[in-house]
């Protein structure tokens, strides 16, 4: 009973962790802002491999780990970000989600300095068989991976070579993250949270379950099931353990959470693809796995809160997932956050580098923000906002725009 308890407490902390995702905007470096629909877990989080490149750039611009987590260049000596160097190479993994396929660009590389370089990228399922996606345009870093894979693919890695087109002291793209905008929600579990050993039939707490049938509906979008073993037994008896598994989790989330089961995909994948040692229990335990991956459905609407719009407080950018709204605006750094209470109407926060009144608490790592409710017309051509400090109730009304 102990050591369920302890697996529990683990995969209850690792799935909580993108429960609260909400999307937001990043400046891209050059000017502008990229839209992530789930926030800061949008950006790899495990360095694989770096090979530096020769001539490699001074060793403090050379630290691997710097590409990871979110952008964070403040335009400092430091800057915060891996020099690839002449010919560099570095593999980088997308742990608490996924790379795959949505409408428009899907991955964002975050290119910094002076003169912005290109890189070629590569993506990968298994960090061992890669595809070769393109080569960021310098400034201009966004890959759409569309016409390289199929539309349920899943991708977890991402490789990016220098072409050794920059030559001299500062040779090589300078990277400072790496996001993928189509990103999907990667939940794993234990198997031992669920299954007695080697036995497919749930039987433990199946609260983790239930909070990820929330989310399921609440993205409205497919749904991918991957069953994983030790290699303890044959190859053959571990993959249909897994795919018993996997369509165990299946069943319930139809029969107990009401999700159809035409979004549910289920995959068989054994001993393969472990990401433990499996010469201790400890690492075969953590290899004895479910992954829940959920692939949100995109909202595109021609007639919707989503565009440009000319306002009070400069020019602003909205974007939609789902219910979630984000968005950035000229004025101060701002952005704004919330949720679309109804078809005309956003419920949410403004945020910006300064303003009179400095808050307790922060939003978006800032404490100057406040409260908002933006409506816009019948026909999506206007809109006005309420607004106040803070946690103040949105009383001023100051801020008003019209679509581009």
């Amino acid at each position: 009973m102990k050591t369920k308890s302890v697996y529990f407490s683990l995969m209850l902390l690792i799935s909580t962790s993108v429960f609260g995702q909400i999307g937001r905007t990043y400046s891209d470096g050059h000017g502008g802002r990229i839209f992530f629909p789930f926030g800061d877990i949008s950006f790899a989080d495990t360095v694989i491999s770096f090979t530096k490149g020769n001539p490699a750039q001074l060793e403090k611009y050379s630290n691997p780990q710097k590409i990871l987590n979110i952008p964070d260049n403040d335009g400092s000596e430091d800057q915060n970000s891996t020099a690839l160097g002449y010919g560099g190479e570095i593999i980088i993994k997308f742990t608490n989600n996924n790379l795959y396929d949505i409408s428009g660009p899907d991955l964002y590389v975050f290119e910094i300095g002076g003169a912005t370089e290109p890189v070629d990228v590569y993506i990968s399922k298994d960090g061992i068989e890669w595809i070769s996606v393109g080569q960021t345009k310098g400034g201009f870093s966004m890959i759409d991976i569309s016409q390289y894979i199929k539309e349920t693919d899943i991708f977890r890695y991402v490789k990016l070579v220098d072409p050794k087109i920059s030559l001299g002291e500062w040779a090589g793209a300078e990277i400072d993250a790496v996001g993928a905008i189509g990103t999907s929600l990667n939940f794993q579990l234990n198997s031992s949270i669920l299954f007695d050993f080697g036995v497919s039939t749930l039987s433990g707490n199946k609260t983790e379950l239930y909070k990820i049938a929330e989310k399921i509906k609440e993205l409205n979008g497919l749904v991918v099931i991957e069953g994983y073993t030790d290699n303890i037994g044959t190859p053959e008896n571990n993959i249909l353990l897994s795919k018993q598994r996997a369509q165990s989790i299946k069943i319930f989330f139809s029969d107990s959470c009401n999700i159809d089961t035409a979004k549910i995909i289920t995959h068989a994948f054994g001993e393969t693809n472990p990401i433990a040692e499996n010469l201790t229990e400890a690492g075969r335990k953590q290899n004895r796995r479910v992954e829940i991956i959920v692939l949100p459905k995109s909202n595109e609407a021609k007639n919707d809160v989503v565009g440009i719009w000319a306002t009070d407080w400069g020019e602003l950018h909205i974007y939609r997932y789902g219910e979630t709204i984000a968005g950035w605006y000229n004025n101060d750094g701002g952005e704004i956050v919330g949720k679309l209470i109804d078809k005309h109407t956003i419920d949410g926060k403004w945020v910006e580098n300064g303003s009179n009144v400095t808050c307790s608490e922060k939003v978006y790592d800032r404490n100057h923000w406040g409260t908002m409710i933006m409506k816009f017309n019948e026909n999506f051509t206007e809109l006005t906002v309420k607004w106040g400090y803070c946690s103040d109730e949105p009383t001023k009304v100051d801020w008003n725009g019209k679509r581009k």
